[in-house]
């Protein structure tokens, strides 16, 4: 075990929440775009790979393209269109409310792995400093 390996696995979650933050708060942008399909983000089962994001069009005028980056841990995410959200009568599944709860506990739990993250670097910092 090496001496930030503990860091490193806070700093995928931090990846992760803020990536689904960057996700939901689009679907709150699309609430008037008709037929839009809200999307999530999904832990993916194989941690060996980088994260990796594909953006598909849904009309001709879209544009196409990909997203990745790495995860210290190597953990995959994967964009999901979210299975429960009911289409109004323009198609559109974005519901503002739930939504924003979405964002709200995602918030909650990044500034927790913030908090967790900045106590471990102080401990570093602290045991660097001989006791200081």
């Amino acid at each position: 075990m090496g001496l930030l390996d503990s860091v490193e696995r806070l700093h995928t979650g931090l990846d992760y929440h803020l990536s689904r933050a960057n996700l939901l708060t689009a679907n709150l942008g699309h609430v008037d775009t008709p037929n839009y399909k809200p999307v999530d983000l999904q832990r993916g089962a194989d941690f060996e790979k980088a994260l990796h994001v594909e953006m598909t069009a849904t009309a001709d005028g879209h544009m196409t393209g990909s997203q990745s980056a790495s995860s210290p841990t190597g953990e995959t995410f994967h964009v999901i269109t979210d299975p429960t959200a009911a289409a109004g009568a323009d198609g559109n599944g974005v519901n503002i409310d739930r939504e924003s709860a979405k964002i709200a506990a995602n918030n909650v739990r990044y500034d927790a792995l913030a908090s967790l993250v900045s106590g471990e670097l102080g401990g570093l910092s602290w045991a660097v400093n001989d006791g200081k």
